[in-house]
């Protein structure tokens, strides 16, 4: 592993980290290496709540299928 200052290179970057690289070393640096606190967008809280809605639904049919 490569070690520049304290900062470890990963052994494997994964393809969002790379194109997020691409796109923009800046943008890399703060979300990836200094791990810049994000501000949620209200898009991603309602996205979330979809989830955990459809996960409950999902959750609660496989346990009703179990007892047929």
């Amino acid at each position: 592993m490569v070690e520049i200052d304290d900062y470890k290179i990963p052994e494997h970057v994964s393809y969002s980290a790379f194109t997020t690289w691409l796109e923009c070393g800046w943008l890399y640096f703060l979300s990836r290496i200094v791990d810049t606190p994000e501000v949620p967008a209200i898009w991603n809280l309602g996205g979330s709540a979809v989830h955990k809605a459809t996960e409950l639904y999902d959750l609660r049919e496989w346990e009703a299928s179990k007892n047929v």
